[in-house]
């Protein structure tokens, strides 16, 4: 066994296998929510000439105006996806592999740069380390926090600087004295930041890397540091020459000051979700909206306790040498996450994807641990064993949340309800099924598809029997087949459900029409212009009503 440990190749090769494995059922799956904006209504990666100006132009980087996001080699990396799949249109499955493949390749680097980390403190190969080595780079391509990043396509970004910095890392590592392997991971952290911010972070790591791995002193440490920041400092100004902003939003909770407050209850639920815990969320949007959190309220001054004794455990641990790769790992999270604490204000407080870059920090420093207890290797091994597969029949059940925008709106409704944005996105899906987008952009049907129709917009209402959107089209799929008594009856209650919206009483208003009953058609009507007097189809449909029951038309 340790003859083949001692093979680095083969220890790649048998993690990077157990990636592609794992995770690629996920080729199967759809493009989902936002993939909209950076992929499928993305003219501009429709044509490889366009790849110059997704570096400096602001229009080209998603199909949303203005965009609010920079990532120029992404939208490269999304061309060439579309050019090689060879239709006209974006195809997801190839995006989806693009996604396994990119994962792969980090998990293999972060068992090199694991290695090396070790090899660099040892002087030596250490099969115990190497073994570490494995089963860290193994939970992190199956940690179940990171289905997110794997199977949404737009997240490519976040696995493209997770390898780019994990390259760099592997370069710096095994630089000498000579300039190439420098250069290297200078290189290496300028395709890393072009293809997310989040690894701007990186410039400060490369510090720690010289200064506990290659023992260098401090001066020599900085020095060899500036041109990484240099780096980071020439990307953030072509970000904001080209986007004309560094944030995304303004303070979500209305000031500066308060929305860093309202970010430290987040750091109990990041550690929560670094340790695999469940439950997880596609969309933590929730949050943004919510009552401010008071400066001595118990979220603030746990997070604030958790982000302090993290802080003086790692400096404690960084002065004693085989507790060094340890804190090495919880710099590495720490510096990681300032990207997404809204130091530079955002539009979310966190998200799952946010993890990606962190979560390597937090395996290193767990492997660091467990190499600093010789006796309970081999308990230490068969915990890691076991976490590995509870972790990975996790992913497996969270990653089919991912497969299409149906699935992941309707079961993330089902396992954190009340979150009204998943609640929209979610009847859009059901919209945008294939026989329900075709009979409501026709007109027509037939009585029969009309009842299969409804069959399928009455199990969405089981789910939400509040939304008047899908009370609304129930309603209206009974008008069209004439039966008023049920039409009628279900846009009454969408107008009940939503009385504050002037849509839903001129719906209401048209049915009642349409059913023979103009005096409640014109009471209805009146309560839509009331609502909104510029309402142009209301506005039509009076001068319809005044006309059909004689009356003189308002001035």
């Amino acid at each position: 066994m340790g003859k083949y440990l001692s093979r680095n190749w083969v220890c790649c090769g048998f993690i990077g296998l157990f990636t592609v494995l794992l995770w690629v059922q996920t080729t199967q799956f759809d493009f989902v929510w936002d993939d909209g904006l950076y992929i499928t209504q993305n003219k501009s990666i429709r044509s490889l000439a366009n790849i110059p100006q997704f570096f400096f132009s602001a229009e080209a980087q998603s199909a949303e105006t203005p965009s609010t996001s920079y990532r120029p080699l992404r939208n490269t990396v999304y061309a060439l996806l579309n050019a090689l799949g060879g239709k006209a249109t974006p195809q997801a499955w190839i995006f989806h592999l693009a996604n396994v493949l990119w994962h792969a390749a980090a998990a293999m680097l972060l068992f090199t740069v694991a290695d090396s980390l070790w090899r660099r403190l040892a002087g030596c190969v250490s099969i115990p380390a190497m073994t570490a080595s494995a089963f860290i780079a193994l939970g992190f391509a199956i940690h179940p926090a990171n289905s997110e990043a794997v199977c949404w396509a737009k997240c490519m970004d976040d696995l493209m600087a997770g390898v780019f910095v994990l390259a760099s890392a592997s370069s710096l590592l095994s630089w000498n004295t000579g300039w190439r392997r420098y250069v290297a991971a200078l290189v290496w952290f300028l395709l890393a930041v072009f293809s997310k911010d989040s690894a701007v972070p990186f410039a400060l790591v490369g510090f720690f890397i010289l200064l506990g791995f290659h023992k260098l002193g401090w001066w020599r440490s900085a020095m060899l540091t500036v041109p990484f920041f240099l780096v980071a400092f020439f990307y953030v100004a072509v970000q904001r020459l080209v986007m004309g902003h560094l944030s995304q939003c303004p303070p979500l909770s209305g000031s500066y000051g308060q929305t860093l407050i309202d970010m430290f209850p987040v750091a109990p639920e990041y550690l929560r979700l670094l340790c695999g815990i469940p439950p997880f969320c596609a969309d933590y949007n929730f949050m943004v909206g919510a009552p401010p959190h008071p400066l001595l309220s118990a979220g603030v001054l746990g997070g604030v306790c958790l982000v302090t004794f993290t802080g003086i455990l790692t400096v404690w641990m960084w002065r004693r040498p085989d507790w060094r790769t340890t804190s090495f790992g919880l710099m590495w999270v720490a510096l990681f996450l300032l990207p997404v604490s809204n130091i530079v204000p955002m539009m979310q407080y966190m998200a799952e994807r946010f993890l990606y870059l962190p979560s390597m920090g937090f395996l290193l420093a767990l492997g660091g641990a467990f190499l600093n207890f010789p006796r309970l290797r081999v308990a230490a091994a068969v915990t890691g064993a076991a976490i590995i597969a509870v972790w990975a029949g996790a992913s497996l059940e969270r990653m089919g949340i991912w497969r299409d925008n149906l699935t992941l709106f309707v079961r993330t409704e089902m396992e954190h309800p009340g979150i009204k944005r998943v609640e929209r996105n979610a009847v859009s899906a059901v919209f945008s099924l294939p026989q329900i987008a075709a009979w409501r952009a026709s007109g027509t049907f037939s009585e029969a598809q009309a009842e299969q129709m409804i069959t399928t917009l009455q199990q969405a209402r089981r789910i939400y029997p509040e939304n008047d959107s899908l009370t609304t089209q129930v309603g209206m799929t009974y008008a069209r087949i004439g039966r008023w008594k049920e039409a009628v009856g279900y846009l009454e209650l969408a107008s009940r459900q939503n009385p504050d919206s002037a849509e839903r009483w001129y719906d209401l208003a048209s049915v009642y029409r349409l059913a023979g009953q103009p005096a409640k058609a014109l009471e209805a009507n009146a309560r839509s212009l009331r609502l909104n007097p510029k309402y142009d189809e209301a506005r039509g449909l009076q001068t319809k009503l005044e006309h059909e029951t004689n009356r003189a038309p308002a001035k």
